[in-house]
C-alpha cells in the first residue's frame, strides 16, 4: 500500500509539472533567473547596473539589454541612460556651485550637500517574449530646488520585423484611430484628476486638451501587450506638476468598441 501511495504522488507531480510547462509555453513569458538572464528558449536579456554613492551623488540605475536583436535598439537604451546621467551630474554640480557663489556673508556652504543628489531609475516590462519587447523606464532625479523631477521613456520592439514600434505603427497610421484615442485619453485623464479631488477649471481643461491633442508627439510614450494599450503622459503634459505623470490604459474590448484596431493586439 505504501509503494502504491508513493507512485500515485509521483504521477500527480509529473502531471502538475507538465501542465505548468505547457502554460509557460503558451504564454511565451520570460522567466528571469537570479543572475537576471532569461530562459535560453525565449528572449535573452541581461541587466546593466550603474551605481555611484558618494558625498555628492546617489545614482541607482539598472536597465535591460537584449540578445539576438538589432544592436541599435540596445544602443538607444544605453545612450539614453548615459545622456541623462551626464546631464544630471552637470546640472547638480552647476546648481551647487551657484549655491556656494551666492552664499550670504558669513554663511558657510560645505563642499558637498547635506544629502547627495539623487538619480534613480526603474524599469517595468509590459511584455517580453519571442515576439515583442515593450517596457517603460521611469527616471527620478533631484538637482536642487523645491522638488525632484521625473521623466518617462518607453521602448517597443518587433523582434520578427527587427524594428521599433511607433504609435503610428500600432494604430496602422490611422488618423481616425489617433483622433479617437485622443478623445478617450482626455476623458480618462479628466476622470482621474476629478477622482483625486482636483477641480477641472477652464485653465486645466485647456491643459488636458493640449496634452492629449491627436499628435504623434503626445502619444509617443506607450506600452502594449496582447490585450491592452497604455499611454504615458509626462509630468506637466496634461496636469500641474503636483499631479505627477499620468497614464491611461485601454483594453482591447474598449479599443474595438471605438474602432481602434491594431495588428499588435491578438
Amino acid at each position: 500500500m505504501a509503494k502504491e501511495n508513493i507512485w500515485l504522488v509521483l504521477i500527480i507531480i509529473v502531471i502538475f509539472l507538465g501542465a505548468v510547462a505547457l502554460d509557460i509555453k503558451k504564454c511565451g513569458q520570460l522567466t528571469i533567473s537570479d543572475n537576471q538572464s532569461v530562459d535560453k528558449n525565449a528572449l535573452q536579456m541581461t541587466m546593466v547596473p550603474v551605481y555611484q554613492s558618494d558625498g555628492f551623488y546617489n545614482i541607482k540605475v539598472e536597465y535591460p539589454q537584449f540578445k539576438n536583436i538589432d544592436s541599435a535598439f540596445n544602443e538607444k537604451i544605453s545612450a539614453l541612460i548615459q545622456e541623462k546621467i551626464d546631464t544630471f551630474k552637470k546640472e547638480a554640480k552647476d546648481n551647487w556651485e551657484a549655491r556656494k557663489a551666492t552664499a550670504l556673508p558669513g554663511e558657510v556652504i560645505p563642499e558637498n550637500p547635506e544629502v547627495p543628489f539623487d538619480f534613480i531609475t526603474t524599469w517595468t516590462p509590459t511584455q517580453l517574449n519571442n515576439k515583442y519587447i515593450s517596457f517603460v523606464i521611469n527616471i527620478y532625479y533631484f538637482v536642487g530646488g523645491a522638488h525632484g523631477s521625473e521623466e518617462i521613456y518607453t521602448f517597443n520592439y518587433d523582434i520578427a520585423q527587427k524594428k521599433e514600434i511607433t504609435i503610428n505603427d500600432f494604430l496602422n497610421s490611422s488618423t481616425e484611430a489617433l483622433q479617437k484615442l485622443s478623445e478617450l485619453s482626455a476623458q480618462d485623464v479628466t476622470s482621474q484628476l476629478q477622482a483625486t479631488g482636483i477641480q477641472i477649471d477652464s485653465s486645466l481643461e485647456q491643459m488636458i486638451k493640449k496634452g492629449t491633442e491627436p499628435t504623434v508627439e503626445n502619444f509617443k510614450d506607450f506600452n502594449f501587450n496582447y490585450n491592452s494599450l497604455t499611454i504615458y503622459f509626462q509630468k506637466y503634459q496634461v496636469a500641474p506638476g503636483a499631479a505627477g505623470s499620468i497614464k491611461v490604459t485601454f483594453y482591447k474590448n474598449t479599443l474595438d468598441q471605438n474602432s481602434i484596431k491594431s495588428d499588435y493586439l491578438e
